[in-house]
């Protein structure tokens, strides 16, 4: 797969060959009811698109929409993937008539999405609210029913952190007008390349193993924007998956060039437990520096995506030198397609490292512990 390029200087052994991709994930990439969705978008004739759910519910969407980020004038998103009432409050302003709201929620009963939605059935009118969750008897869906809502299915099978290729993700990128059968066909190119013996998601994989005894943390260093709230969907998918029997690796997001002047120090003469993976494409814009300004004169004639790749090339350099293993994964079109495969291809990398480590990369036992927790203290409260 041409579109997505890894590469490494470091020495790493092969530990992991099995090259299967038999996960609930990949296996409901056929059964996508695409047709619906993008049909149903259509549908919409508001503005305003709110995505209420938080982790799974809501990192690939808010990651889709920043990565393609065509120039749509007459639509905005909106996510509430927090709690915070400030920006509840903002939310409550939109106008009612211009704006639908997703609510997504895998278990159909996380405490924080529906204490927003229950705020905004009291103080909306007649919102417009439509619902994806479990295709199981939730909370979530009685709501939906008793209220009319239009509800797509997750599948039971498929968590939360694993749902990007469902209606969690698929209807906000429909709304927006983006190609989610491509998004979809680029996912399913990712399985047959991987069970083509394709390197990328078993490479990244046996890098990570094989470090780990001296890396217990990767960071994800972005450098464009638009990937920066991908890295952010990798960090839960990482540390949700893996983080399990004292076993694990801290994921940290960072953005380049900007926080070469925050956190590179760290990285650089800090102690030595990181692996830096470098995330990259291409520039769909750009503009050149046409003038000399002394002592500056040497700037004259380049332009700034050619500063930006010139400073993460210096950059890998400086940690290269400083026994910092690195990588680099470099996205050659920013479109659906790539987007799907890179997506899928990370889900496929997860999985084998749990593998490997002999934990199950697709359950969560530390996050229910503090749900119970939580309900139980709002109860009593």
């Amino acid at each position: 797969m041409n579109n997505i390029v890894f590469k490494t200087d470091v020495n790493y052994q092969k530990l992991i060959s099995d090259t299967s991709v038999n996960y609930a994930f990949s296996q409901n990439l056929c059964k996508a009811n695409i047709e619906e969705i993008v049909s149903f978008a259509k549908s919409l004739k508001v503005r305003n698109f709110v995505q209420l759910g938080i982790g799974g519910s809501a990192l690939a969407a808010s990651a889709a929409i920043s990565f393609l980020q065509k120039e749509k004038p007459d639509k905005r998103y909106f996510c509430l993937d927090n709690i915070d009432p400030q920006r509840l409050k903002t939310v409550l302003e939109l106008d009612p008539a211009d704006t639908v709201f997703h609510v997504v929620s895998k278990s159909g009963s996380t405490i924080e999405t529906l204490s927003q939605l229950f705020v905004i059935k009291q103080h909306v009118k007649n919102a417009n609210i439509v619902i994806s969750t479990d295709n199981t008897d939730t909370f979530l869906r009685k709501f939906g029913m008793q209220n009319n809502y239009k509800i797509f299915d997750i599948p039971k099978e498929v968590g939360g952190r694993y749902s990007a290729f469902t209606s969690v993700a698929l209807l906000p990128m429909a709304f927006f007008g983006f190609d989610i059968a491509s998004y979809i066909e680029g996912a399913k190119e990712a399985v047959r390349k991987t069970r083509d013996k394709w390197g990328f998601p078993i490479d990244l994989a046996n890098l990570v193993v094989s470090t780990y005894d001296r890396c217990k943390v990767l960071v994800m260093f972005a450098y464009k924007d638009r990937l920066f709230l991908v890295a952010d969907w990798f960090r839960q998918l990482w540390a949700e998956s893996l983080g399990k029997n004292n076993l694990g690796q801290t994921p940290i997001k960072a953005l380049g060039t900007t926080d070469q002047h925050s956190q590179l120090q760290l990285y650089q003469e800090g102690i030595k437990d990181k692996l830096i993976v470098f995330l990259d494409t291409i520039s769909d814009v750009d503009y050149i520096i046409e003038q000399a300004y002394e002592p500056f004169s040497y700037l004259k004639g380049k332009s700034i995506a050619k500063i930006m790749e010139i400073e993460k090339q210096s950059t890998k350099k400086a940690l290269d030198e400083s026994n910092v293993p690195t990588a680099e994964i470099f996205l050659e079109k920013i479109d659906e397609f790539t987007l799907g495969a890179f997506f899928c291809s990370l889900m496929i990398t997860t999985a084998k490292v749990g593998e490997f480590w002999k934990i199950n990369p697709f359950d969560q036992p530390g996050v229910e512990l503090g749900k119970k927790y939580t309900k139980e203290r709002l109860q009593n409260d």
